[in-house]
């Protein structure tokens, strides 16, 4: 009954919430000095075979991952292995496991065991740092484990669902997290699938690796479903990947623990362990590095909802096929499960061809990066992109899609992870010429990257600045805003770079995320400009994906024939009624990425002719 209270209160939640509702669980919490210490000793004595082996040891102990390089960051997310670096319900799993059964192994009573693993649990939290995510998996591993020692063989479940009653409690807006929503799935999948594993895993392999193993796998196929919703995509190789580096995950991360410990009295011999855990990192690496270069690493699936119901049919059969209350419809089980991934697998083939070919002649491209920006333009041979999205496979997909292999000009409008974060996907196996960037000072992590990928490519970087322009084959561009130091702007949003394409046949415009101040702004200091552009038919990339922060006056004087709403799947209620209803009024057509999938355009009869790849679940 708890369980299905917990399930109904969750799901009232999530339906309930007006656009826009987030997690009010963001919490801010004081550095404790003494551990900030052991973890910058444990950092700075750490030793590798590599320098990303060395970095996946902090990352597997502690879940440090600005050290690790970019490009073996996205072999890991290709096949699904950055969960390793992430502290989850399953991160707390093994540490609470390991130290059960070292407390067991010293023949300590039940009470001592699991007063034990509490206590290293709660001080692994304060070490790695008590951020919401990990305070959310931590408060449901302690429910589930008090549950086990106060009930005594009672169902666990009952006590993982009292957690989600606690915290919805606490903070409703939990209801429509997702990362709420993996850690509660992470951890039903501990409960359910991790013991079995085990039992079958320990008569192979060491009981320590056995624990990694269980926790790793049953947690990742739990979560399969929300983690299709965020990125529609199959790792073909992730079992493979992981069943290969599962075995050196307990060891690594134990060892880690151990050097952490030692970092601060023993230095030298925290970095003799950490050098020694780095053997079992740098595996991972190699693994990364081969499996994630095979031909097709990930698998377009249907995105949306249908999507999702097809996920969880195809995880729920699969389960339902291993409980022996279900012995007896094994076989029906097992038809309905071939069934389900044949419909999933057809679908998603059929998307794909459709979404390979549905280009054919085109100037412009929008391609569905979900909720981001990623523009192509292209004439007389040359190419342009502006911006690359939050993920680096979506734009790389949709560039090899069109056959796009050189970028003469890269424009990043400013360092917004869904407009910046893809960059490692639009350089992957292509040259880019040169990219302007917004001047903002911004001092965001995201930005240190992006300036070393792009230094690693070799590509001329410039700041851009209004007056700024060039040539694009047949299209003369330039940059309307900001300032050379954009002083005028607020954020990074207001000093997106604004840049515009002029041609004989058509105009286009790209808002970035350029709010309604900055639009006015835009209106008093490049009317002229923006005035030539409506000379031909205009294609305006509408600002910010569609928000509120709209001027209405600009939409009136570009009077665009077509608007594009770059967006995706969102808590911000994104493309906004006003946005829609300006693109109504003063518009000839308006499309959206989010119900049409990518959009190709181009001129013909002195107008614009759209086609798109669409969505078969849109």
């Amino acid at each position: 009954m708890i369980v299905a209270i917990a399930g109904i209160y969750w799901l009232a939640l999530w339906v309930t919430a007006p656009p826009g509702t987030q997690s009010q669980l963001k919490l801010s919490y004081p550095k404790i000095e003494f551990i900030e210490s052991i973890r910058h000793a444990f950092v700075l004595n750490a030793q590798g075979i590599t320098a990303d082996s060395k970095a996946l040891v902090a990352g597997l102990a502690i879940g440090e991952r600005d050290l690790l390089s970019a490009e073996v960051a996205e072999q890991m997310k290709t096949l699904s292995l950055t969960h390793l670096v992430a502290v989850s319900g399953a991160n707390l799993a093994i540490i609470m496991g390991v130290c059960y059964l070292v407390a067991a192994g010293l023949s300590l009573s039940r009470n001592a065991r699991y007063i034990s693993a509490l206590s290293v649990m709660v001080a692994y939290v304060l070490v790695v740092g008590p951020e919401s995510s990990v305070l959310r998996a931590a408060t449901m591993a302690s429910f589930v484990a008090a549950g086990l020692w106060l009930g005594r063989g009672s169902n666990p479940i009952y006590a993982l669902a009292w957690a989600i009653i606690f915290l919805l409690a606490i903070d409703p807006g939990l209801a429509v997290d997702f990362g709420f929503s993996l850690s509660a799935l992470a951890t039903l999948g501990l409960l359910t699938i991790a013991k079995p594993i085990y039992q079958w895993a320990s008569e192979y392999v060491p009981k320590l690796v056995a624990v990694g193993l269980a926790a790793s796998f049953s947690a990742q196929l739990v979560t399969t479903p929300i983690l299709l919703m965020l990125q529609p995509s199959i790792p073909v190789y992730s079992v493979l990947a992981n069943l290969i580096v599962e075995p050196v995950v307990a060891p690594v991360t134990v060892l880690g623990i151990t050097a952490l410990i030692l970092a601060m009295p023993l230095p030298l011999i925290s970095a003799a362990i950490s050098y020694v855990a780095s053997l079992g990192t740098w595996w991972i690496t190699v693994v990364a590095a081969n499996l994630s270069s095979w031909p097709a690493a990930r698998v377009h699936f249907v995105a949306g909802p249908a999507g999702i119901v097809l996920a969880f049919i195809v995880v729920g059969l699969a389960l339902s096929i291993y409980y022996q209350k279900f012995a007896r419809y094994r076989v029906m089980l097992a038809a309905s499960l071939i069934g389900a991934v044949t419909i999933s697998l057809s679908w998603s083939i059929v998307d794909q061809l459709r979404y390979q070919q549905f280009a054919g002649k085109w100037d412009v491209v929008n391609c569905d990066v979900g909720q981001g920006d990623a523009l192509v333009i292209q004439s007389a041979g040359v190419t342009a992109l502006i911006d690359v999205g939050r993920e680096p496979e979506p734009i790389d997909r949709c560039l090899e899609n069109l056959g796009v292999d050189q970028i003469d000009l890269l424009v990043i409008t400013h360092f917004d992870a869904d407009h910046a974060g893809g960059i490692h996907g639009a350089l992957r196996n292509r040259q880019v010429s040169r990219a302007i960037i917004s001047g903002f000072e911004d001092d965001r992590p995201l930005v240190s990257q992006i300036d070393q990928e792009l230094n690693s490519a070799n590509v001329l970087v410039y700041q851009g600045f209004a007056g700024m322009s060039g040539s694009l084959g047949d299209l003369q561009w330039k940059v309307l805003s900001p300032t050379a130091n954009a002083w005028e702007a607020k954020d990074s949003n207001d000093a997106s770079v604004i840049i515009s394409f002029v041609g004989a046949d058509f105009s286009v415009l790209a808002l970035g995320d350029l709010g309604e101040v900055g639009q006015q702004r835009l209106l008093r200091t490049s009317s002229a400009a923006l005035r030539e552009l409506t000379r031909k038919p205009l294609l305006l990339k509408v600002a910010h994906h569609g928000s509120a922060d709209q001027s209405v006056e600009l939409f009136r004087l570009l009077g665009p024939e077509v608007a594009i709403f770059s967006v995706g799947r969102n808590p911000y209620g994104h493309p906004t009624n006003k946005a829609l209803t300006m693109a109504r009024n003063f518009a000839g057509n308006s499309v959206r990425t989010d119900e049409l999938g990518s959009i190709a355009l181009w001129i013909e009869n002195a107008g614009w002719k759209i086609s798109a790849a669409g969505k078969l679940t849109a």
